[in-house]
């Protein structure tokens, strides 16, 4: 049922209102479609229906990181890693979650097994960057972040002022670590969801 619409993926589900690939399918369009809150509820039924639905509980744990619960969203993510250990985007929300919460060591650890499962993940060196540079890794930081350039990674707004913080807390002048050539527009972010398909 790849490509199916909406009002197919509900038509679906009604089917089948037992099987959380139905519902899994329909909270994943759902969330591409920008219902997030309704996205949720399809989501939170795969799951009551399959515990171990890795995408439902991924997607799921990107509902939350984008309300900014950050717990919850480490919880969700950490199922989902449970559930499918080779999905890399469940280790990288994780690891977004631990940043937020200041987790840097556990980000750390996250992004390294989202790199050993997905290693020209653009966003996951990105935001190793961020987190190398709050554990006072500089050099290494740095690498990180030219790396993330290389392999065509754009980061948003938001993770250009994550690492201007981060930096700015290690050496004092944020302009230290930035290049001229550092977008400031969101391009290629991954939105740490729509895993279902």
């Amino acid at each position: 049922m790849t490509g199916a619409s909406v009002p197919e993926l509900r038509r679906a589900v009604e089917e089948s209102p037992y099987t959380a690939e139905a519902h899994l399918r329909l909270g994943t369009a759902l969330l591409e479609a920008g219902a997030a809150r309704e996205a949720e509820g399809e989501l939170r039924a795969a799951i009551g229906l399959d515990p171990r639905c890795a995408g439902a509980w991924v997607n799921l744990g990107g509902i939350l990181l984008a309300r900014w619960e950050f717990s919850a969203a480490i919880e969700a993510n950490r199922r989902a890693a449970e559930a499918d250990p080779a999905l890399p985007l469940a280790h990288f929300n994780q690891a977004v979650g631990h940043l937020h919460l200041g987790e840097h060591l556990e980000a750390l650890e996250c992004l390294g097994r989202a790199l050993a499962l997905e290693p020209r993940n653009g966003a996951a060196y990105h935001h190793l960057g961020i987190v190398l540079y709050a554990l006072g890794r500089e050099l290494e930081a740095r690498l990180c972040i030219a790396y993330a350039s290389e392999l065509g990674y754009r980061p948003s707004r938001m993770s250009v002022e994550a690492l201007e913080r981060a930096a700015a807390a290690r050496t004092g002048d944020p302009s230290t670590w930035q290049s001229q050539e550092s977008p400031l527009t969101p391009q290629g972010e991954r939105d740490g969801t729509a895993q279902g398909q």
